[in-house]
């Protein structure tokens, strides 16, 4: 630890202080990092590579540092391998893949599951349906949950364009339409026609007549039946706008086989992320944001996963503490209820380390919602930024001293915040009620004990055919070979 680079502050009697370097242990839980087994996981606080003190308590934590700060290889790569050895499961972010690489191998040496949704090589690690749950809820009759959730998803893949529109009627009927046509799919198709493919179906335009048909079927209060009439009954030349809109939302799907392919079915049975050791990272391409939304919908959807899995449990909570390792967090599309998730997730057993470039980008992304988040994170590491907002808000809550010479003055100026030695892994934690620190944090090189592992070599999955439901079918009463009146069962018809 560093603070001895602030030692002119030496009256006693102070507002704030630097915290020694006891407090900061006596704060922290100790591990000898060449121990079989940790006792917990969680942020390091101080760190050498050999012996560590870190937080294992339940707080949420926030990492600021502009591009280039080593933000993975001071934190997130360390933390990932100090998961693995106390025995809890985490859900990475993986920009560049570089999280896999480093700490996959350990992970499987301790017997995790080991689970990758590759998008940046499709066709190679798992695969995941992301209607498959939303379908399971809807036929087990919690069609309020299954609702919600098709929302957050429309939610998702509409953020882009009402951000980037003036006029909000276009994306918003677009959305709309996208509803309808998947609340259809909940209804009416088979397990394995409930998949992105068949949404990319039903939202081409030559399906306008058959789900106009089929909307005229179902009962006045139907939500489906809602939504279409709100699109259906415009002018032919305003529809023609909405589908266009439409396309451009679902036009990945609609264009790129192996990406559907891989979101056609789910490989692994997710509720087990919180109840048996599991490894688990998103690989997504940090250069283009075309499979963003796609991280966002997962993230939200296990979440709700394993919040119900933790109902399930005596006490309310997971039997295996799981992590969310969010890197470059905001730069994928907003999370649907970020501040709640938050605030809910520490007595289910579960943790948010949010890895943010700037405030500013923080605040572009959730709004008014970023001081929830930021309010709900106890621990915030600061590398480095030339953003003034972030300087001077650390600096303010760092709070004043006085000097040798009696002058107040901030115990960290915002000129000092940016001179923080990279190379030494300097960084400044502000850890629970604990009064600030500058730490020096291990690089990942430095940790003899997670090295000589060798990442697994991603295995490659055959892109099954995939189902796709008609609604030309459905209205002639036959779905896939076996007749069936529309609308039998949910809406009574």
């Amino acid at each position: 630890m560093s603070s001895y680079r602030f030692g002119r502050y030496v009256v006693s009697d102070q507002e704030t202080r630097w915290a020694t370097e006891s407090e900061i242990k006596s704060s922290g839980t100790y591990v000898d990092l060449f121990a079989k087994k940790y006792p917990t996981g969680g942020l390091p606080l101080l760190s050498d590579g050999k012996k560590a003190w870190i937080d294992g308590s339940d707080t949420h934590t926030m990492i600021f540092g502009a591009t280039g700060s080593k933000k993975t290889r001071l934190f997130c790569m360390p933390m990932l391998n100090i998961f693995t050895k106390a025995g809890e499961s985490f859900i990475a972010t993986d920009p560049k893949g570089e999280l896999y690489q480093n700490t996959s191998g350990i992970a499987r040496a301790n017997g995790y599951q080991i689970v990758v949704l590759n998008f940046r090589d499709i066709g190679r690690g798992d695969m995941w349906n992301p209607l498959a749950l939303p379908y399971e809820l809807y036929h087990s009759g919690n069609v309020e949950a299954a609702t919600s959730m098709l929302n957050d998803f429309v939610a998702t893949i509409s953020e882009p364009f009402i951000t980037n529109t003036q006029d909000q009627f276009w994306p918003q009927m677009a959305a709309s339409y996208a509803l309808a046509n998947l609340l259809l799919l909940m209804d009416c198709a088979s397990k394995e026609e409930a998949n992105v493919t068949s949404l990319a179906a039903l939202c081409r335009e030559g399906t306008c007549d058959t789900l106009k048909r089929l909307a005229e079927s179902m009962p006045s209060d139907s939500i489906a039946k809602i939504n279409y009439d709100s699109v259906l009954s415009n002018p032919e030349k305003t529809r023609n706008c909405i589908f266009s809109m439409l396309y451009s939302m679902i036009r990945v799907f609609a264009t790129q086989k192996n990406l559907c392919g891989m979101l056609s079915r789910s490989s692994v049975d997710f509720r087990t992320v919180g109840r048996k050791k599991t490894a688990l990272y998103i690989i997504v391409p940090d250069e283009k944001t075309t499979y963003h939304f796609l991280v966002t919908t997962f993230i939200k959807q296990i979440y709700e996963l394993l919040i119900a899995e933790a109902q399930k449990c005596p006490n309310g909570q997971l039997p295996v503490r799981v992590n969310f390792v969010l890197d470059e967090f905001c730069n994928i599309p907003r999370i649907p209820d970020m501040p709640s998730m938050i605030s809910a997730a520490r007595s289910r057993n579960m943790r948010y380390y949010l890895v943010a470039q700037s405030k500013h980008q923080l605040i572009g992304k959730y709004g008014e919602d970023a001081e929830t988040i930021k309010g709900n994170c106890d621990n915030w590491v600061f590398l480095t930024s030339k953003e003034l907002d972030l300087l001077e808000e650390i600096s303010r809550l760092c709070g004043v001293t006085t000097t040798a010479g009696g002058k107040e003055r901030r115990l960290i100026s915002t000129s000092e915040l940016q001179r923080l030695d990279k190379q030494k892994g300097e960084a400044l934690i502000m850890h629970a009620r604990e009064y600030p620190i500058i730490t020096e944090i291990a690089d990942i090189s430095m940790y003899e004990p997670f090295a000589g592992f060798e990442a697994i070599p991603l295995s490659s999955f055959t892109i099954p055919e995939t189902k796709v439901f008609s609604a030309d079918a459905l209205l002639r009463g036959v779905v896939r070979g076996y007749r069936r009146a529309p609308f039998s069962g949910r809406y009574g018809g």
